[in-house]
């Protein structure tokens, strides 16, 4: 057990307790002060007085502390069954964006296979043509023909391409937001150990 002497409006008091002496010291100044405050306030009233008034005031801002400690508990408590449950939001936004992923590389597949009907009738016609050793206008035309659907196929490929990496972002975009929810959780958390 620790002695402590300590001083409250004016008059020494010996402490003893389990406590950390400087803790006991500084619990009696917070009460002096508070006293002092009371007594500069109205000078007329007794000792009794003012040590009644003075611990209804300490009493109301404990009150005031612990309606606050229990107000974050219970935002804490309120914070843990949110995390604990899905978002409903966040896990429709995944199923979409899973949906639309797949999508999209069902057309990529459906696009690669038809840039490669089309390559192998392109190299038909131009094995057609060098058997045939025929350069005709017609031919040509269609040639070209072939050609352009190519380069259109590319383009919407390279198109749904863009458009995957952009839902694969915004899938990232949402963890991202999970993850700043759970970090203010433990700083609610940690604020309230404290």
């Amino acid at each position: 057990m620790n002695r402590v002497v300590v001083r409250i409006l004016g008059s020494d008091y010996n402490i003893v307790s389990g406590k950390n002496p400087d803790q006991i010291k500084s619990v009696a100044r917070y009460v002096d002060g508070e006293m002092n405050k009371i007594k500069d306030g109205n000078p007329k009233l007794s000792l009794l007085a003012t040590a009644i008034v003075g611990s209804l005031n300490i009493a109301d801002e404990l009150f005031d502390c612990c309606n606050e400690n229990e107000d974050l508990h219970n935002e804490i408590e309120s914070l843990k069954e949110i995390m604990n449950k899905p978002n409903e939001e966040v896990v429709e936004k995944t199923e979409q964006i899973n949906n639309e992923l797949e999508q999209k590389d069902l057309n990529l597949i459906e696009k690669d296979e038809k840039i490669e009907e089309l390559e192998k009738e392109l190299k038909q016609q131009n094995d057609t043509i060098e058997s045939l050793n025929k350069t005709t206008e017609e031919m040509n035309i269609e040639l070209e023909k072939y050609k352009a659907e190519i380069e259109a196929l590319k383009m919407e490929a390279k198109e749904a391409n863009k458009r995957a990496e952009t839902a694969e972002k915004m899938s990232s975009e949402w963890q991202n937001k999970i993850y700043t929810l759970q970090l203010k959780y433990s700083e609610l958390e940690s604020k309230l150990k404290k």
